[in-house]
Formats: structure tokens, C-alpha cells, sequence
């Protein structure tokens, strides 16, 4: 077992004391929006026990590329509305980017690899998102109930992507009301739109009645597969993902948009069987979870990594029996992990970990 040092990202929307907390460190007054235990080169993880020496060893350097990372994100606000390409598309548009001669660490830059980015995001504590488009009858039913009549009408008569498309670009083709004139046509916010509106001023925020406003309990999880838009509004999370960083973003961010390439990519219509499989019915993002012991709950969908929580209480044994696996502990303390803690197990290898304490396990 190797214990790891993760990357910390300190994007403008992380929370200022919610990771340091967990890690038991002093909070530096900067947000702390993401841990990254991965190998990916924008955030690469490395072994514990080297960062006192010159030159930290990298979790890369001993076992190569790992196909998955696993994140502790904090939100104090809401992220960007965004979504993810499918591996072919990725692919096309890393190509594309690469034969531009766009630098990869250019603000344009969208596609930094040519890898999908599937995401399972699990509440370690109150956890809210806007995931996937809501099916028509929810969206008409969310804007009557915001008094955006306007928006309900033209949903009604064109349909959620083409609202959605509507607001985003502040274009309307039909003639109806631009997004300025919908957002002002509101009585009632929703309570996403509020949370939106209170960080950005933004009156594309009315996309949130266009949109499935989740809140998770602790434990509770979404899988987000290619395309699905979404945008985590609040709270601390473990996430799991494909070993990408390619993201197109619509909105609420001071970071790179372009509506073009986010609109290739995103599903907007929320037919069945067309939104994320979580494992619940068609479309529903909502991970269902199988107890397989008494200590140990698996996450079932059909994401390209699977991932387990064990509650600890006493003595317990893992052998890894996947290539790759990374443990975090996310409450309380079992031998060498503690609250905020990581390690990587090789394949075959077998663990012997005593304490009490929440560890979610990860592999492929």
C-alpha cells in the first residue's frame, strides 16, 4: 500500500475550510475546490512518503497511468454549467485542438486529452446539483411554478432543448422573449435559480427551471455519463471520473465558454433512456447501491470503474483484485488512514486496516 499526497486545485468556487478541515491542516485563506488522487498531468498525485525528499516521487513514476481519478471537492458555490464529451468525441476534439497548434495550457483550450470523462459524484454531506434536462412535464411544471410564463410557453410549444438552447445563447429564432425579458417575467425564483443568481447575477440562471434540481444525502450518488449537462451548486463530495480534464462550459464561470462546442456534445432531451444510467430507471442519474456484506455497500451503474464504501468497525481486510484501486477515507480512522487520507493498492495485494472509519474503495 502507498499512501498518497493529493493535488489541490484552488478554483474560485471551493470552499475555504471545508478540505483543510477534513486533512486536519490550517486553512490559508484560499478555497480548496478539489484533492485530486490520479495521475493525470494537470493534478498529479504522489507517494506520501517521498514529499520530503528533492524530488517527490510521483504516483506515475511507480505504476504508470491510472484510468480513473478520485477527487474530495468542496463547493461554497455553484460551478459552471457544463458537460463532458464520449471518447470519440473526445478524441476528434483533442485532434482538432492539437493540429490548430492551440496550447494546452491555452484558456481556449477545451479538449487536454482524448479521453471521455464519466463522473460519479457521492454526498459526504449535503450535496445539491443540477443534473441532466428535465423531462417536459417537470420543466412546465417548474416554470408555472416560478410565474416564468413566457418560458413555460415556449417550452410548450418548442420543447426543453430548445428552451435551453434559448437561454443559454440569449437567441431566439421564434421571436419569443429574449432570456433578459423571461428572467424579469419571474415572480418566484427557484431555489437553484437563487443560488445562481446570488453568485453570478446572471439572468441565464433561469436554465435551472429547464433542469433536474437534485439534493443528495450523505452517501447518496449520481453517475453522469457523456453529454449529461449539469452543475453542482453546493456541499462536499467524494467524485470518481475518468482520467480527463476536457470540459465545455455554457455559463456561470469567468473561465473559457463556447457554446458551439457545448451544444455538439450535450443531450438536452430528456427522453427515456437517454439520460445518464445511473442504475435506476432509464434516464435517472440516481446511483442504486447493493449491500454485499456487512461492512461493505457497492455503487451499481455502468460506469467504466466501480466503487465500493466500507464502514469500519473493528478489524478488516481488503485484497485488491482489481488492477488498479485507491482507498479514501472520508470519516474517522483505520490504521495508516485517517479523515482525508489516500492510498494506492496494487493488484493481488491484501490489506489489514483496524479502527472505525467511513473508506470508499476505487478500481478498474
Amino acid at each position: 500500500m502507498l499512501r498518497l499526497k493529493g493535488a489541490v486545485q484552488h478554483y474560485a468556487w471551493g470552499d475555504r475550510f471545508a478540505l483543510p478541515e477534513m486533512l486536519e491542516i490550517t486553512a490559508d485563506g484560499r478555497p480548496w475546490a478539489e484533492i485530486w488522487y490520479g495521475t493525470h498531468p494537470r493534478g498529479p498525485a504522489h507517494i506520501d512518503e517521498s514529499v520530503h525528499l528533492p524530488a517527490p516521487t510521483y504516483l506515475s513514476d511507480e505504476i504508470g497511468d491510472l484510468p480513473f481519478i478520485v477527487k474530495l471537492l468542496a463547493a461554497a458555490q455553484p460551478l459552471s454549467l457544463q458537460t463532458h464529451p464520449s471518447a470519440s468525441q473526445a478524441a476528434r476534439g483533442f485532434a482538432r485542438e492539437e493540429a490548430a497548434g492551440i496550447s494546452l495550457d491555452a484558456k481556449q483550450r477545451m479538449y487536454v486529452d482524448d479521453r471521455a470523462k464519466p463522473e460519479m459524484v457521492i454526498a459526504l454531506d449535503s450535496f445539491e446539483a443540477l443534473c441532466g434536462t428535465a423531462s417536459r412535464d417537470v420543466a412546465l411544471q417548474q416554470c408555472n411554478d416560478a410565474g416564468a410564463t413566457a418560458l413555460a410557453a415556449m417550452v410548450a410549444q418548442h420543447g426543453v432543448a430548445h428552451a435551453v438552447r434559448a437561454v443559454l445563447s440569449g437567441d431566439d429564432s421564434t421571436g419569443s422573449p429574449t432570456v433578459s425579458a423571461e428572467l424579469a417575467r419571474v415572480d418566484t425564483p427557484s431555489p437553484a435559480m437563487t443560488q445562481l443568481m446570488d453568485h453570478y447575477d446572471d439572468p441565464r440562471a433561469v436554465v435551472a427551471l429547464l433542469m433536474n434540481h437534485l439534493r443528495l444525502a450523505p452517501g447518496d450518488a449520481l453517475y453522469l455519463d457523456a453529454g449529461t449537462v449539469h452543475a453542482y451548486l453546493y456541499g462536499t463530495a467524494l467524485e470518481v471520473q475518468g482520467s480527463s480534464d476536457n470540459v465545455m462550459r455554457a455559463a456561470f464561470t469567468d473561465k473559457h465558454v463556447d457554446l458551439n462546442e457545448f451544444f455538439a456534445v450535450a443531450r438536452l432531451d430528456a427522453a427515456p433512456g437517454a439520460g445518464p444510467a445511473g442504475g435506476g430507471p432509464a434516464g435517472d442519474p440516481l446511483v442504486l447501491t447493493e449491500r454485499i456484506s456487512p461492512t461493505s455497500v457497492a455503487y451499481r451503474c455502468n460506469a467504466p470503474f466501480s466503487v465500493m464504501r466500507h464502514e469500519l468497525n473493528g478489524t478488516f481486510a481488503l485484497t485488491a483484485t482489481s488492477k488498479h484501486t485507491i482507498l479514501v477515507c472520508t470519516s474517522g480512522s483505520a490504521g495508516p488512514l485517517t479523515r482525508g487520507a489516500a492510498a494506492y493498492v496494487a493488484a493481488g495485494e491484501t490489506i489489514a486496516l483496524e479502527g472505525t472509519a467511513t473508506i470508499y474503495s476505487v478500481s478498474a
